[in-house]
C-alpha cells in the first residue's frame, strides 16, 4: 500500500505517468498497474485525462493526495524507530530558505540550532520563494523562511523583521541583472521597470542573490537588490516604502509532535532578530 501511495504522489506531482515511473525508477506500466489497483481498492477515480493528454486528479485523488502525504511522513519515522530502537534516533528537520533569508538570516539561526543536532538531522534546502511554498505544501519542508507575499491556504505564516530593496549597480549599462521570475526580488523589479518604463535593452537572468552582488562589485550591470547583501562600494538609490518587504515563516498547521522544539527555538530567535 504504502509503495502505491508513493507512485500516486509522483503522479500527482508529475502530472505524468512516464516522468513519475523515471523519478522512481520503475517502468510506465508498473505505475499504471499500482494507480489501478490503489483505485480499485478504495473503489474510485483517482485521475481522469482532458483533452489534451494531460492527467487531472479528481477531488478524490486531490484529498487523497494530503493525506497520503501525512501516512507516507509517519510510515517513515515509525520505520527508522523499528530499525533502531536501541538507538537515539534522530528527528529529520528540513529547512528552505529564499537566498536572501539564506544569506541574511539563516547562517546565524543554524548556528543556534547547532545545540540540537545530537537529536536533530537538519537538511537545508536553498530556493526561490514559490518554490519553498511548493515544497512546504507538498510536506517535502517542515520550515520555509520566505519574503515573497504568498498565498498559504494550507500553512500558517509569521510574519517577521523587514528588508530593503534598493536599485544598485552602473545605473548607465544597458544590462539589467535578474533573479528568476518566481523569485521574490523579481517580483518587485517587475514592478519597478514598469513604474519607470523601463525595457532593458540586455538581461541576464540568475538564480543567486550573492552571485548578482559580487557581479555589481565588479562593475556589471544594475539591478533591484537587497541593502544587505551589497558591499558598500556599491552605488545604490533608496526606493519608496513599497520596496520595504516583510519576511515569513512558513510552517504546517499540524506539526510533528517532535518538531515543536525546532519550532520553538525558530520562533523565538526569528522573534530577537527582528526587535534587534
Amino acid at each position: 500500500m504504502f509503495k502505491q501511495l508513493e507512485t500516486f504522489c509522483a503522479v500527482y506531482e508529475t502530472r505524468n505517468f512516464s516522468h513519475a515511473a523515471e523519478q522512481l525508477f520503475i517502468s510506465q506500466p508498473t505505475v499504471s498497474t499500482q494507480i489501478k489497483q490503489l483505485e480499485a481498492d478504495l473503489q474510485t477515480t483517482l485521475f481522469t485525462r482532458n483533452g489534451r493528454q494531460e492527467i487531472v486528479p479528481t477531488a478524490s485523488g486531490q484529498l487523497l493526495y494530503q493525506q497520503a502525504q501525512k501516512l507516507l511522513t509517519t510510515w517513515a519515522a515509525t520505520k527508522t524507530a523499528v530499525r533502531s530502537p536501541r538507538q537515539l534516533v534522530k528527528v529529520p528537520c528540513r529547512i528552505g530558505a529564499s537566498h536572501t533569508t539564506g544569506s541574511l538570516i539563516l547562517p546565524a539561526l543554524l548556528a543556534e540550532l547547532s545545540t540540537a543536532s545530537d537529536r536533530f538531522d537538519f537538511q537545508v534546502t536553498l530556493a526561490n520563494s514559490a518554490e519553498i511554498l511548493t515544497a512546504m505544501s507538498q510536506h517535502k519542508l517542515d520550515f520555509g523562511l520566505v519574503e515573497k507575499p504568498l498565498v498559504t491556504d494550507h500553512l500558517n505564516r509569521l510574519a517577521f523583521g523587514h528588508d530593503e530593496l534598493v536599485h544598485a549597480g552602473d545605473f548607465n549599462s544597458p544590462l539589467w541583472l535578474l533573479r528568476e521570475p518566481n523569485s521574490g526580488v523579481r517580483h518587485y523589479t517587475n514592478a519597478f521597470l514598469k513604474a519607470r518604463n523601463i525595457q532593458p535593452e540586455q538581461v541576464m537572468v540568475i538564480h543567486s542573490n550573492q552571485m548578482i552582488a559580487d557581479l555589481l562589485a565588479r562593475g556589471t550591470g544594475q539591478t533591484i537588490i537587497s541593502r544587505h547583501v551589497l558591499a558598500p562600494t556599491i552605488p545604490v538609490e533608496a526606493l519608496s516604502s513599497h520596496y520595504q518587504r516583510q519576511f515569513f515563516l512558513l510552517t504546517n498547521h499540524h506539526p510533528a509532535a517532535a518538531l515543536r522544539p525546532v519550532q520553538a527555538a525558530i520562533t523565538q530567535y526569528l522573534t530577537t532578530w527582528s526587535n534587534g
